[in-house]
């Protein structure tokens, strides 16, 4: 806790943070908006409903509390994850806008009526934010996609969340909220989105990053050659580009096994080889 609370008073301390944070806050909001504007657009202008491959052979099975609930929860974990590594936030915010951005522009281009489905309708206030014509792409589908992919270096959340689009794809088809085309597209859509993202906010990706220390490298050989022993070299050795710049890791390998001239290696700095002086030649003098 103590550590957390001493990262943000470091992060808030630095202006360039602050200015990305309140960038993406701005950004998604703009995005929250236009994704507003786009459903109410799609839902006044909607056509008639189409057939579809999965959902004329799958239900429609009443699994509005899943739908429903299980979307708070994911927002609540993800919350949770955010908030407790501030770091991360920038880039979250950011990516999350232009996946709505884009997802806005896609819903105002296509204007079909949902299947139908179980008649019996949840409250008004989520009817409003859960129930519409914002077919393509699929949102509940996107957007755990786009935590997994950034959540991608830490093994268990990228399980979790990958597990969370596998059930979120299902639950809209079970429930026809989707048609079976809007699921698909969302994950390739999805991953273009998280490449724009990390190439639009790259330094905001690295930040995102920077929190976890990626796995140690082995250790590599010292090139330099004659070596003596017991002799400390020191190596630096290249890093993957991940986290914000930090100094180059220096390691010190003791009683090298090459003994002789070797191969040049990636990331290994190499002293000087030091030339042998010239014997001085003594002039022998004759008596004369």
């Amino acid at each position: 806790m103590e550590d957390t609370i001493r990262l943000y008073r470091t992060l808030f301390g630095n202006r360039a943070y602050v200015r990305s944070v309140c960038e993406g806050a701005v950004f998604l909001a703009a995005s929250s908006i236009a994704i507003f504007a786009a459903v109410a657009y799609a839902t006044v202008h909607a056509s008639n409903y189409v057939t579809d491959f999965v959902l004329s052979r799958v239900g429609p099975f009443n699994v509005r509390f899943l739908f429903i609930y299980g979307t708070f929860t994911a927002f609540a974990i993800t919350a949770s994850l955010l908030a407790g590594r501030p770091n991360r936030l920038p880039f979250a915010l950011k990516a999350m806008a232009l996946f709505l951005l884009v997802r806005a522009v896609f819903v105002a281009l296509t204007h079909m009526a949902p299947s139908p489905i179980d008649p019996q309708q949840p409250a008004p206030f989520f009817n409003s934010i859960f129930y519409g014509s914002d077919l393509f792409f699929s949102g509940h589908t996107g957007l755990p996609l786009l935590a997994a992919l950034a959540f991608w270096h830490i093994p268990q959340w990228r399980m979790f969340y990958l597990a969370l689009t596998a059930f979120f794809g299902s639950i809209v088809l079970l429930g026809h909220y989707h048609y079976s085309i809007d699921v698909l597209a969302a994950l390739f859509i999805t991953h273009g989105v998280f490449q724009m993202s990390c190439w639009l906010f790259g330094r905001d990706y690295a930040l995102f990053r920077s929190s976890e220390s990626p796995a140690a490298p082995r250790p590599t050989r010292s090139l330099v050659a004659p070596v003596v022993a017991d002799q400390q070299v020191p190596v630096e050795l290249d890093r993957d580009d991940e986290g914000a710049a930090r100094p180059a890791d220096v390691q010190n390998i003791s009683r090298p096994r090459s003994l002789g001239p070797a191969r040049r290696r990636p990331g290994v700095v190499q002293q000087p080889r030091e030339r042998p002086q010239p014997r001085q030649q003594v002039r022998r003098v004759r008596h004369l």
